[in-house]
C-alpha cells in the first residue's frame, strides 16, 4: 500500500476553535511521519460545495482516502495519534 496515493482532507473553518488548535500539531505530525500523504485543508466556509458533497456537517472533520476512496473519518473527538495510527496501519 506504501506506492498508493493518500490523501488527508482537515475541514475547518474559521469559527472552529478546536481546529485552530488541532490544526498545527496534526499536519505537522502527518508531515513529519508520513512525507508521501498529500494533504488538503478545507475551508467550509470557502468550499461549500465540496463540504457538502464530502458529507460534512460538523467540524472538524479529518477524512482519510487512499486512491480516492475514503478509508478513514474523523469527526468532531480525536487525537492526533488516532489519525497517525491509522496512516500506519494504511502504510504496511
Amino acid at each position: 500500500m506504501e506506492d498508493q496515493h493518500k490523501e488527508l482532507l482537515y475541514f475547518t473553518g474559521k469559527t472552529c476553535n478546536v481546529c485552530k488548535v488541532l490544526k498545527p500539531k496534526l499536519l505537522a505530525a502527518v508531515e513529519e511521519e508520513f512525507p508521501h500523504v498529500a494533504i488538503r485543508v478545507v475551508d467550509v466556509e470557502e468550499e461549500i460545495e465540496f463540504t457538502g458533497q464530502s458529507m460534512v456537517f460538523t467540524l472538524p472533520v479529518v477524512i482519510i482516502k487512499v486512491e480516492g476512496k475514503e478509508m478513514y473519518r474523523f469527526a468532531r473527538s480525536f487525537s492526533v495519534y488516532e489519525i497517525l495510527d491509522k496512516l500506519k496501519r494504511l502504510s504496511v
